[in-house]
């Protein structure tokens, strides 16, 4: 139930773990100390001793006062522990990606999930999971020991029955194990296949595709829908007998404690035991309800741990000052397990100006804009920037020139401020309101505290398409020399589209901008359009260009107006 690894990779904060089991204890004590001067006030009353059971119960308050500030404090422990882990696994994961990702043995969309939801599973494992871990280890043994100076075989019985809830736990690891993983991989490629089937909707029911696709993305669903079906039995398998053991348990315990009550134990410590009794099941019962997302966490762990056990290969030694000029020579390119060409014979030339890619879904505009960014390495080809092939470039240099923004961009949970400083430590609070203003985004940040508003976690106190501006004004924070915009326009309100594509414009002027949509409309002032269709560019020029053509593009093109203008009219 423990790894190795993981525990390994925290030892500078295993500190954390030590103040979170130490505090647990003092609160178990404190607990402990609680129901005795309850019981002590009730026996006081009862004698008369009217003065004595006050005092007790001001103990009492004291006493809760004390674990209340405790817990405040074991909180703020736990807290930094798992913010220091968060920090460390999302900045070395990303650092070590950059490096090794050629030979990551993880495909682009699964170190998307690995480093958001991944991580987080992996930040409950160590701020919750390992302290209870050992809590549960300690807290049976604490009690046993006291519970023997009152009465030795309801002591044994309890200890006895403690160890059942872990040997539950046991036999449902395995099992567990198996789920969590193959319910991970699904997790992944489904969401995968989802977001790129969505981006390309309107292609798809243009071309009459979206059955076929439909029916895939159902199938899919079925496969995920069973394996999340056996995830939740094997959870509820597992609580009902630790529920079991552990009510069971209690409930022997209060059954011996009536009969050592029956033999000539004081009244007063058979209450004593009845009440603590619970005590010993309930860590290893939190422990228990830990598993389940600690096994989670665990599998997203040691994906994270197995990256970053990459042996890096030596660094290229070209450092790229600048960017003029991006070319893709016969690229072509197919997964590694797959035979089939995602794109085959690219051939495309870009210098400072506005150019655009389009296409249907699953035509592999990504695909082009992820072999440009490094994140996958093309099977046949040459990539060159300023004429020199990308797998020679240093990449700390290659990724301070190369921009990539997508529809799916994380927003920090943090201060507009904060966020700014983070992608360019220098920028002043005037730049900072004149990029706000280039996007139109100055009026909702005022209207909302100015800079120091903070984006929520799920960044739903903004819309989509102020989301995506504001994305849009940070990367404008920092000088880059090629833009790469993939689907940003995506399921976003007009007015937004509107602006990010003015701004888009804008940028071309002096930097390089490469534009992919499914929308044909967006691309109309691009200088040059590449038209892809069966992983191929089959056509190629501006927009005046292709319309005036009886072109593919053409032909998509009205129809997507068609299709608009009836849905309006609609």
């Amino acid at each position: 139930m423990l790894d190795k690894e993981l525990i390994k990779y925290i030892k500078e904060d295993f500190k954390y773990v030590i103040y979170t089991i130490f505090f647990n204890i003092i609160g178990l004590l404190l607990s402990l100390g609680i129901t005795a001067l309850c019981i002590y006030s009730v026996y006081s009353f009862i004698n008369d001793l009217f003065l004595n059971g006050i005092y007790s119960l001001i103990f009492v308050v004291i006493l809760g006062v004390i674990k209340f500030i405790l817990y405040q404090i074991q909180g703020k422990f736990t807290t930094t522990l798992a913010d220091n882990v968060t920090y460390k696994l999302r900045k070395e994961t990303y650092e070590k990606y950059l490096k090794v990702h050629k030979d990551s043995p993880f495909t682009s969309s699964e170190m998307a999930q690995l480093s958001t939801e991944g991580i987080e599973q992996l930040r409950l494992y160590y701020s919750y999971y390992l302290p209870s871990f050992f809590y549960a280890m300690i807290a049976p043994i604490l009690l046993f020991i006291i519970f023997l100076f009152i009465d030795v075989p309801v002591a044994f019985v309890y200890l006895v029955c403690v160890p059942l809830i872990p040997m539950s736990i046991i036999m449902v690891s395995k099992w567990a194990k198996k789920i969590f993983h193959k319910y991970w991989n699904q997790y992944t490629s489904l969401g995968d296949s989802f977001l790129d089937n969505t981006n390309g909707m309107k292609e798809l029911k243009i071309f009459s595709y979206d059955e076929i696709r439909q029916k895939e993305m159902m199938e899919k669903s079925e496969g995920f829908r069973k394996i999340t079906m056996k995830v939740l039995t094997m959870q509820l398998a597992s609580v009902t007998i630790m529920d079991l053991v552990a009510f069971g348990g209690a409930g022997l315990g209060i059954v011996l404690s009536l009969n050592a009550m029956y033999n000539g134990l004081n009244v007063y410590l058979t209450l004593f035991i009845i009440l603590i009794g619970a005590e010993f099941f309930l860590p290893m019962r939190a422990l228990g309800s830990a598993f389940h997302v600690a096994m989670n966490g665990a599998t997203a762990g040691k994906k994270i741990i197995r990256l970053l056990n990459v042996k890096e290969k030596q660094d290229e030694d070209i450092i790229l000052n600048s960017i003029n000029s991006v070319k893709m020579k016969h690229v072509s390119f197919n997964y590694k397990d797959n035979e089939k060409k995602i794109i085959e014979d690219i051939n495309i030339n870009l210098n400072k100006g506005f150019y655009s890619i389009v296409g249907l879904s699953g035509s592999g505009k990504s695909t082009i804009a992820k072999l440009l960014i490094g994140l996958e390495d093309s099977s046949n080809g040459n990539i060159l920037f300023d004429d020199i092939n990308v797998n020679e470039l240093k990449k700390e240099s290659f990724y301070k020139k190369v921009c990539y923004i997508s529809n799916n961009t994380y927003l920090f949970h943090e201060t507009i401020y904060d966020s700014f400083k983070f992608y360019n430590e220098k920028i002043d609070e005037k730049e900072m309101y004149k990029l706000l203003e280039l996007v139109k985004m100055k009026e909702v940040i005022d209207r909302n505290g100015g800079l120091t508003f903070k984006i929520n976690e799920s960044s739903s106190n903004i819309s989509g398409g102020e989301k995506q501006r504001l994305v849009l004004a940070y990367y404008l924070a920092k000088e880059y020399d090629f833009y790469i915009f993939d689907e940003v326009t995506s399921n976003i309100d007009v007015e937004s589209e509107e602006i990010i594509l003015d701004v888009i414009k804008k940028i071309s002027k002096d930097k390089i901008v490469l534009f992919i949509s499914h929308r044909l409309k967006n691309v109309i002032d691009a200088d040059m359009i590449y038209y892809l269709e069966d992983s191929k560019i089959i056509e190629e020029g501006n927009f005046d260009e292709l319309i005036k053509k009886n072109s593919k593009f053409n032909k998509l093109y009205t129809r997507q107006v068609k299709m608009e203008v009836d849905s309006y009219e609609a």
